[in-house]
């Protein structure tokens, strides 16, 4: 097991110097069983406290999204299996984390939407219905765009450390967008022309298109388990201001 990296700056928070801990850009329990064994699983330096807060959004997100997965595509076959588990009580390690996961199920299946009770517009692209069913016979889990959004962010800063060593901190800010597939042209052609592949493969691939002129402002794709995609773009809001 590696080392704990030495007390610096938190790659999520800024704080500077504190006590860190490696942080997963792509959750361990996030990997399909598909992912080749000697496939490297990024990691950044965190803060503790950001690191149980990351912790805490990603379990939730996927025993929330792994239920609207494709069971049989390869890149989340397994996915759908541990989002199962997560709240299957008899899959506890002791009573405590039995009772953990009894309540989780209980509260996404109290949650859940049926039919006419499922706003269409607010479906992630790509997570629609895809068994054909009529409108009264679908469900829908719901999954919180925050939590969509603040991984999304997790994974830019990601790259950026692993790659360049660079913290995003001000004057540059990170904008989340969740967009439908016609709107997608211009970040699709950038990327095609400009863009650079990041990838955990089955399951993350992430496009970046980097601005020469600072080597910080960019645009990002995340494909998730090649079946929905969120887009980024990193901005020096100063600049912005000026103009």
């Amino acid at each position: 097991m590696a080392k704990r990296p030495k007390p610096g700056k938190c790659v999520h928070c800024l704080s500077d110097p504190v006590e860190r801990d490696w942080d997963h850009v792509f959750p361990r329990s996030w990997y399909p069983d598909e992912t080749p064994l000697n496939l490297a699983k990024w990691q950044i330096p965190s803060c503790i406290v950001c690191n149980r807060k990351y912790d805490k959004i990603e379990s939730d997100f996927l025993s929330r999204v792994g239920l609207a997965l494709d069971p049989d595509h390869p890149a989340s076959r397994s996915v759908v299996q541990t989002a199962l588990r997560s709240m299957k009580p008899s899959a506890g390690r002791d009573v405590r984390d039995s009772s953990m996961r009894l309540a989780r199920g209980r509260k996404i299946l109290a949650e859940m939407l049926q039919g006419a009770e499922i706003p269409l517009q607010a479906t992630i692209p790509g997570m629609s219905e895809r068994w054909g069913r009529a409108l009264d016979e679908q469900v829908a889990v719901l999954v919180p765009a925050q939590s969509l959004e603040l991984i999304t962010k997790k994974i830019v800063r990601g790259i950026f450390y692993i790659e360049d060593g660079i913290f995003i901190e001000p004057p540059f800010v990170i904008d989340f967008f969740v967009l439908p597939e016609e709107d997608t042209g211009v970040w699709t052609q950038s990327l095609d022309q400009f863009g650079k592949i990041y990838a955990r493969p089955p399951g993350l691939f992430v496009r970046r298109a980097v601005v020469p002129e600072d080597n910080t402002s960019s645009i990002f794709e995340v494909v998730f388990w090649q079946q929905f995609r969120t887009y980024a773009s990193v901005t020096n809001s100063s600049s912005e201001q000026r103009d």
